[in-house]
């Protein structure tokens, strides 16, 4: 008998049965978080560690809203071994945990998302700037404040509005300082204090501070170091800051993690403006409210994302609230960024895919061919450029036929597509130099990210 001249109701069930094996096996490709770091996988973590010249890596890995694994390789400084409970300092990713104190201080009234922050702060450089009038906590959450990211990077070294609040996205770890003050004048109490009671004391993160009350306490205190791999002299976390410098555990900051995908203890509504846009940055990857947001992943998943970086320190929170998977992954090296990068897309489902968002690459770096430009015409872009929209100055310059572009804080190197088109390796970004009649040199130069002109940057 063919399976269509079977009994309609067997038909039925087999139909059900099957659909139920199929639910169950969507459900866990949807959960393919891997579980415990296997023996034979430390070992690989700890040639990452070593290709890369970073000491140390905590690893913390979230499956359907629990901690399954929680552990610290390598060592805090030569010669003395990481421990799980060792404690990390994770630069910008401080700023997640200060959308969610203050996101906590709204949801119980005693602070307001959208009144000027004026009313408790005004820092003296912009005192005499009308746009402060406008500034609000939403604007600087979701890094629409107006203001650069740091007043040291700009040529005055004093802080300055770069456009009106809310206009258009620009990182910024000056207004996550500037809300500090507005919140701690208000409230009258230090920003350490609050942090302490509304999140701090009731998630027991009882070793997560801004800053350190003794020398006793760096005993397990993971060093930050060079990509040569050598101690930096000047270790920091000496002040508080909002928007970095936290030090923290794995198990703290995964506690944190899961508390965060169950909603905070906001309200539906709180928590949905968190994560919902503010503001585009790329194809796929928004600014909420202190997260940044990857979108359209497989499974009709979503990622909250914060990264940190600076000196000595690389670290990365992904979080996926619809399948409440997540990793953390902190490291204390100039290159730890690489570590973290193969740690994400070896242990979170979807973690490759959340790092090609966020890299937002509008051109594969293998797939440009390179060629050769005589060193006569490269001498003639050397110099020192302004960047108007940024108030900031960079350096062009030559060494050994190789343009090099020098910011404030780092040095890249400038690959050849034409004798006027250059682009980064490791990074959306291309440089074409504009010429002018008969092929004069104008000393201007048009910035390109993600395949789009984003700004200029002029001759001195």
């Amino acid at each position: 008998m063919g399976l269509f001249n079977k009994p309609h109701y067997m038909n039925t069930i087999k139909i059900k049965a099957l659909a139920l094996i199929i639910l169950l096996f969507h459900s866990a490709i949807i959960n393919a978080q891997r579980d415990k770091i296997s023996h034979e996988e430390r070992n690989d973590i700890l040639d990452w560690l070593s290709e890369y010249n970073v000491p140390a890596v905590g690893i913390g890995l979230i499956n359907n809203g629990k901690l399954v694994d929680n552990r610290v390789f390598g060592e805090l400084r030569k010669g003395i071994p990481a421990e799980d409970n060792s404690v990390f300092t994770i630069a910008s990713v401080t700023k997640a945990i200060t959308t969610i104190v203050v996101l906590k201080l709204v949801e119980t009234g005693h602070w307001d998302l959208d009144e000027p922050l004026c009313n408790y702060w005004v820092d003296p450089d912009v005192a005499d700037d009308a746009e402060n009038k406008s500034l609000t906590t939403r604007h600087v959450l979701s890094h629409q404040s107006g203001l650069p990211n740091w007043r040291s990077e700009l040529d005055s070294k004093k802080l300055e509005f770069l456009f009106h609040p809310g206009a258009k996205y620009n990182y910024s770890g000056e207004g996550f300082e500037y809300l500090r003050k507005a919140i701690e004048n208000k409230l009258n109490r230090t920003f350490e204090e609050i942090s302490y009671s509304v999140l701090f004391k009731p998630q027991n993160m009882l070793s997560t501070k801004f800053k350190w009350s003794n020398e006793q306490e760096k005993t397990r205190f993971a060093y930050r170091h060079t990509a040569e791999g050598e101690e930096f002299r000047n270790q920091g976390c000496m002040q508080v800051s909002a928007a970095s410098g936290l030090l923290t555990t794995m198990s703290d900051f995964s506690a944190f993690g899961i508390h965060v995908m169950n909603q905070a203890g906001l309200s539906e509504s709180l928590f949905n403006d968190m994560t919902s846009t503010q503001t585009n940055i790329k194809k796929d990857y928004d600014q909420g409210l202190g997260w940044q947001i990857v979108r359209n992943l497989p499974n009709d998943e979503y990622a909250l994302v914060h990264e940190g970086g600076e000196w000595g320190v690389s670290t990365i929170a992904i979080l996926l609230p619809e399948s409440k998977n997540g990793i953390i992954v902190f490291t204390n090296g100039d290159r730890g960024d690489e570590v973290y990068s193969k740690v994400v897309k070896e242990y979170l489902d979807n973690g490759s895919e959340v790092l090609r968002i966020l890299s937002g690459k509008s051109y594969d770096p293998e797939s440009i061919k390179t060629i050769d430009v005589s060193p006569d015409i490269l001498s003639t872009y050397v110099g020192s450029y302004f960047i108007e929209t940024f108030k900031i100055s960079i350096d062009i310059v030559l060494e050994n036929k190789t343009l090099k572009l020098v910011s404030p804080y780092s040095t890249m190197v400038l690959f050849a597509e034409s004798e006027t088109e250059f682009f980064l390796k490791d990074d959306d970004f291309k440089i074409e130099v504009v010429h002018g009649a008969n092929n004069s040199i104008t000393g201007i130069m048009v910035i390109y990210q993600g395949g789009e002109p984003e700004f200029a940057m002029k001759s001195k």
